[in-house]
């Protein structure tokens, strides 16, 4: 047999090999974001108890890295606050425990390089767009805000604002909203994947 028309086989099995494993790796990313979402809404529903107008909502499930053929997310969870102003740093971190107590539970045998719950809160119009921030939290502090019953959102709360040093990085105290984008994309070239998944 030709050695091009080998060559050239082999390479179309290799394609379909890709697109394939990229494909599954889709659809676990929408299961993922799927459950996550349904958790949410289950545990902090909109009305009196949470005050909110609508529950959060999981806008991203980025991954960022791909190692030894896992993936290495950040989920990013969107909190509308409906306000004009943004409430007092312990109200919103109060809200990011209890996202966390929601969703790290999903994501225990999941890679995360750390969680970003974002807020929206001012004037959102034409002209106008409403002010997104952030609070970004690793792993380790969800965890333990999980597994230890006497750690609670007051103790988060200090834990966010002593590591937080000013860079990109969690913990991360009240920046503004990072774009994921370019992140996304380098890990799904590396991985032979999609940047985002609907």
């Amino acid at each position: 047999m030709d050695p091009l028309a080998i060559g050239l086989a082999v390479a179309a099995v290799v394609a379909g090999v890709a697109v394939v494993v990229a494909a599954k790796r889709d659809d676990d990313r929408r299961d993922h974001r799927r459950r996550l979402q349904n958790r949410l809404a289950e545990t902090l529903p909109s009305g009196t108890e949470t005050h909110l107008e609508h529950s959060p909502t999981v806008r991203d499930l980025v991954v960022v890295d791909y190692e030894d053929g896992e993936a290495t997310y950040v989920p990013v969870v969107r909190i509308d606050l409906e306000t004009t102003d943004a409430p007092g740093l312990d109200l919103l971190v109060e809200y990011v425990a209890d996202v966390l107590e929601t969703i790290h539970p999903e994501l225990e045998d999941e890679r995360v390089r750390h969680y970003d719950v974002q807020f929206t809160f001012g004037p959102d119009g034409l002209f106008v767009p409403s002010e997104c921030r952030r609070i970004a939290v690793p792993p380790t502090m969800a965890e333990r805000l999980v597994a230890d019953a006497d750690y609670r959102a007051h103790d988060l709360q200090r834990d966010l604002e002593d590591g937080d040093d000013g860079g990109a990085d969690a913990p991360v105290v009240w920046s503004d909203c990072e774009d994921y984008d370019d992140d996304a994309a380098a890990a799904a070239a590396s991985a032979g994947g999609t940047a985002s998944v609907p």
